[in-house]
């Protein structure tokens, strides 16, 4: 964990390039854009990467993006099955410290990242963290939203695991007591809302002290949570409201509107990770860009150290 905060990508970047010694297994990276990415990665030394897939696929992919199939380890596995179990021997035999997808489907290894017989899980709940830059923000330095990924509607202890694995993502970029803003509709508990009810006891429960390592308040609307002026309106005095570095949505569907939503309208740089397991897992969107994918894999390695 780095004890500055970082505070935007070109600063992550630069931290990322520091940790040496990481390697990242692919699973099946029988594609261009899968592979750009671990080129770019590669030659800027990010990491060392194991490709486990195609073996002729692969390497005619390096070729035509001007990479060496020497500078690689590749595994010629052309099975899903088989692709996947040897990734996972790689990480438990510690030659590798990052698991990222390739063009294997993401339902398929996710389950078998979920099989308690592979020996991934921590105890710790799996979860999906983004993180953008937010220059419009009071202080200059990461927003994270979860969990757009894996949890579809998160009950209070899950929501609990949530705010965990977003605060070691949080302290990994340098944020050692980051605000947790607890979304719903409004500032107010509704009974007939659960992610206020939710939200509430979530800041009893920081407020106890049996959720430590962060500030957590809630519920709150989104403009409650990121708009300093929103705030000073609705004269709500909060060390979180305006200023949040973590959002934890109230489901599924909701986190991965707001991440998408800061990609498609505004173009916020950003990454994402899962967390939660014994290493980092990146599941790359087919429509992310090259820089993007790039990000994450970097993200993987600070998450990895």
């Amino acid at each position: 964990m780095t004890t500055r905060m970082i505070k935007n990508f070109e600063e992550f970047f630069n931290y990322a390039l520091t940790i040496k010694g990481k390697n990242v297994v692919v699973v099946q990276p029988n594609n261009e854009e899968t592979l750009s990415a671990v080129v770019d990665a590669k030659n800027l030394g990010l990491a060392d990467f194991h490709l486990v897939g195609d073996e002729s696929l692969i390497n005619q992919t390096l070729k035509k993006l001007n990479g060496n199939p020497a500078d690689y380890f590749i595994y010629n596995i052309a099975s899903t099955e088989e692709a996947i179990i040897k990734s996972f021997e790689l990480i438990h035999n510690k030659t590798c410290h990052v698991l990222m997808k390739g063009s294997v489907d993401t339902s398929t290894l996710m389950k078998a990242v979920f099989d308690p017989k592979n020996n991934l899980r921590t105890g710790n709940l799996f979860s999906d963290v983004f993180i953008f830059e937010y220059p419009q923000r009071q202080e200059n330095k990461f927003v994270m939203i979860t969990d757009g990924g894996l949890n579809l509607q998160p009950n209070l202890e899950e929501k609990i695991g949530l705010i965990k694995n977003a605060v070691r993502v949080a302290n990994a970029l340098g944020n050692n007591n980051p605000k947790v803003a607890i979304l719903s509709a409004s500032e107010k508990v509704n009974p007939k809302l659960q992610s206020s009810i939710d939200a509430a006891e979530l800041k009893r429960l920081n407020q106890e002290g049996k959720i430590t390592g962060c500030v957590v308040d809630g519920p709150m609307a989104l403009d409650l949570a990121i708009s300093p002026q929103s705030a000073i309106e609705k004269n709500y005095k909060s060390e979180v409201a305006g200023n949040a570095d973590i959002i934890v949505a109230p489901s599924i569907e909701s986190a991965n509107s707001l991440a998408k939503s800061t990609q498609y309208f505004a173009n916020l740089p950003h990454a994402q990770v899962i967390v939660g397991g014994i290493v980092p897992i990146l599941i790359p969107s087919r429509a992310d860009k090259r820089e993007e994918k790039l990000r994450t894999i970097a993200l993987g390695v600070l998450m990895s150290n």
